[in-house]
């Protein structure tokens, strides 16, 4: 039997746009006689040019994982693909010339050239080729999709495979923007809000404009997936629920929860290993986007909020950055002297946030009003606990399932949870961060205003930078609400909302788009010689964004003088 692209037990489907870059977590699915498997996987490129695959996966409420390394001979110019099934703990080193769950190099290349290619024997000839994804044919009528864009060729569709292995990855682009309860309902881990963890895609620069240069990044990035900060939450459920009668659905899900609450015990609010993997590889992406920014002993500027989840996310960012370079000359700090620019709350601010604001019995009212317990409540308790108190029960229960995908315990949680019930359980948390941090009109937008020094800092550093006196980059790590703030008060699209009405919350302004887990922003200037105005380019989580009521130039840029006319106005 000829071996084909046999490969559904990994390389399945990537998420949204189809292409990774190093150090992303990318999740795999496959479906195969009625069954569904996905798997989390990361690709990390060591200095030989060697490529490793770590995968994981939950079965049977354990954590399965493992890994497949693709010498640098087979990253180059492999023709053969591997067909190891995934064995829990096995770290399997494929033999030279041979890749699993991506094609080589060399094949992608031949490929995207428009000529036939021979993998194991097996003639494959493309058949249509765009920017996005190479698509091409056997000579034993199977079909395959290669991503064309990316750090790698990965395998992302087959069709039609002889060894009856089929699998369709969810290779599209939204002609129009999903409204938040089709979003949610596509993947409930967004129901998390802030805790939904960092969904990177990957995005192509814009052409640079003749006589342009790329000379500075200025970056306010926040801290990477961590666990949660209320970790009494955990024994708050178990002690609620002590004495009532659980169905077998229930003792599941309770079994399910005390490993999860063993695996966070004495990490509240600390950096995961899976934070401390995105800052790498948003770290990566940037200096290989603009490696001269890193060339030789170039300097970077980088300062940390004092929480400690954000400096190992400063140290994770830069350490990425010396080993890519070790020339480079990073300067490192976090000190108590910067937290009015890093993370500041004025004195509005904190009355609006105290506990003793009304506004918090509002928002309890509507958490009451929009989240129906009853499907999960009857499905895991014998007698009915009632309305409120199955709010509070559900309630408990997301705050701790939508950390599962920061933490990584080995156990899934949010499976419990309709996509319907995810969705209302996150109105409320919209709710409270827009009011807190956006530019509500209830609280005189408190919150955008606490952001005025992080704004005038990044107007500071863009002159300098312009002048010549600022380092390369300038790198800053704070929280969610430090950057929610700055981005209202930037003015920018989606962020900047003003809506009274706390029922219209959701449609006009939506956190986990906003501050993911390692959110970022990084404005990149461009200058050229003294006939060329200086022109900046806003990255927000490393995608193109705009500015309310700011027409930007061809390309997305803006013209640095109506940038700043606009945020000193502010």
């Amino acid at each position: 039997m000829k071996r084909l692209l046999y490969l559904a037990l990994l390389v399945l489907s990537t998420l949204a746009a189809g292409a990774q870059e190093f150090g992303d977590t990318i999740t795999l699915t496959y479906k195969l006689h009625g069954q569904t498997r996905r798997f989390r996987t990361c690709y990390t490129e060591r200095p030989s040019g060697a490529v490793v695959m770590d995968w994981s996966i939950v079965r049977n409420l354990k954590l399965w994982q493992g890994s497949y390394t693709m010498s640098p001979a087979s990253v180059a110019d492999g023709t053969s693909l591997s067909y190891l099934m995934p064995e829990d703990g096995n770290r399997v080193v494929l033999p030279d010339g041979t890749t699993f769950a991506m094609l080589s190099r060399c094949c992608h290349k031949t490929l995207a050239e428009g000529h036939a290619v021979t993998i194991d024997g097996v003639v494959w000839t493309p058949t249509a080729v765009t920017k996005e994804a190479i698509e091409c044919v056997s000579s034993e009528g199977a079909r395959m999709k290669v991503a064309n864009s990316g750090a790698l060729p990965l395998i992302v569709s087959m069709q039609n495979n002889p060894l009856e292995i089929n699998w369709t990855a969810s290779w599209h682009k939204m002609a129009v923007k999903p409204s938040p309860r089709e979003e949610i309902a596509a993947n409930t881990e967004r129901s998390g809000g802030i805790y939904y963890a960092y969904p990177y895609t990957y995005d192509v620069m814009p052409e640079i404009p003749t006589g342009y240069r790329v000379s500075h990044i200025s970056h306010y990035g926040r801290h990477g997936s961590r666990w949660v900060i209320r970790e009494f939450e955990y024994g708050l459920f178990l002690d609620t629920i002590r004495g009532l009668a659980l169905t077998p659905y229930g003792e599941d899900v309770v079994e399910r929860v005390k490993l999860i609450a063993d695996h966070a015990r004495g990490h509240a609010g600390e950096l995961t290993p899976l934070g401390e993997r995105q800052h790498r590889g948003i770290a990566e992406r940037m200096y290989r986007r603009f490696p001269h920014l890193f060339a030789d002993s170039s300097r970077v500027w980088a300062r940390s909020s004092m929480e400690q989840r954000c400096i190992m996310s400063m140290a994770a960012f830069s350490e990425r950055l010396k080993e890519l370079n070790p020339s480079l000359r990073v300067e490192r700090h976090a000190t108590p002297s910067d937290m009015h620019i890093i993370s500041y709350s004025s004195p509005e601010a904190k009355r609006v946030n105290a506990d003793s604001a009304t506004w918090w019995k509002d928002l309890n009212a509507y958490r009451g009003e929009v989240v129906d317990p009853e499907r999960l409540m009857s499905a895991m308790f014998v007698d009915s606990i009632g309305h409120d108190h199955g709010v509070y029960l559900s309630w408990l229960l997301h705050n701790i399932a939508v950390d599962v995908q920061d933490a990584e315990p080995g156990v899934e949680l949010m499976d419990i949870f309709t996509p319907e019930e995810a969705y209302v359980h996150w109105l409320p948390l919209n709710y409270k961060m827009y009011y807190l941090h956006g530019n509500n009109p209830r609280t005189d937008a408190a919150g955008p205003h606490s952001a005025h020094a992080l704004l005038d800092d990044i107007v500071t550093d863009m002159d300098s930078a312009i002048a010549g006196g600022a380092p390369a980059v300038t790198l800053r790590f704070g929280h969610d609400t430090a950057l929610l703030r700055l981005l209202a008060l930037m003015g920018l699209e989606g962020a900047d909302a003003q809506e009274d009405e706390p029922d219209n919350y959701s449609e006009v302004w939506q956190d986990y788009r906003l501050a993911p887990m390692a959110a970022n922003l990084q404005l990149i200037l461009l200058t050229g010689d003294e006939s060329h105005e200086p022109l900046i380019l806003i990255r927000h989580n490393e995608r193109p964004a705009k500015l309310s009521g700011l027409t930007p130039l061809p390309g997305g840029y803006y013209r640095w003088s109506d940038l700043k006319s606009l945020w000193t106005a502010r």
